[in-house]
């Protein structure tokens, strides 16, 4: 998932009552892709690389569609107990996805529901942003040029004519 920094938006998932019509509709009007995973009923979708996916899952019972949107935490327990402690709510306690993470859907003060995710797999160390690059390119020195090798005069011999002819005789 996108981002794996505590605090970034990670996953959006999309209540679908028919998946493939939703693959359908999302895959022609915006280029993403996607993989089916049955065990699960779900289809996880990428919109690009270094861009946020998500998924697309069954509506819950009784529950207005509404998309859910996730952000990464390195810890869901603190995370948790940070959100009860500002006044929002549990929603969903912690449940694992098999081999990939963790999930708990929590409400804010306002009543917006959206998603905690915790990854099993360690952060990958984000690139340095192009900005940074450029500026750190931009203190160093330019390297000095090393002086040009001096070349060897080259001996100019007098040309010959092709196709000449030495006479004989003269």
């Amino acid at each position: 998932m996108a981002g794996m920094k505590h605090g970034t938006w990670c996953h959006i998932e999309i209540p679908a009552i028919d998946m493939d019509r939703a693959s359908r509709f999302y895959g022609s009007v915006f280029g993403w892709k996607f993989t089916h995973i049955p065990e699960m009923n779900y289809t996880l979708y990428s919109a690009g690389d270094g861009e946020i996916g998500g998924g697309l899952m069954a509506p819950h019972p009784g529950v207005p569609p509404m998309m859910t949107n996730y952000i990464n935490v390195d810890s869901i327990e603190e995370s948790v107990a940070k959100i009860e402690a500002a006044g929002g709510k549990v929603l969903q306690p912690k449940f694992e996805v098999p081999h990939t993470g963790w999930i708990s859907i929590v409400q804010d003060t306002e009543g917006n529901t959206f998603g905690l995710w915790k990854s099993m797999r360690p952060p990958v160390a984000a690139p340095e942003p192009p900005a940074k690059k450029l500026a750190a390119a931009s203190t160093k020195k330019p390297a000095k040029k090393k002086p040009a090798a001096k070349k060897a005069p080259v001996k100019q011999t007098p040309a010959k004519k092709i196709g000449a002819k030495k006479k004989k005789g003269r």
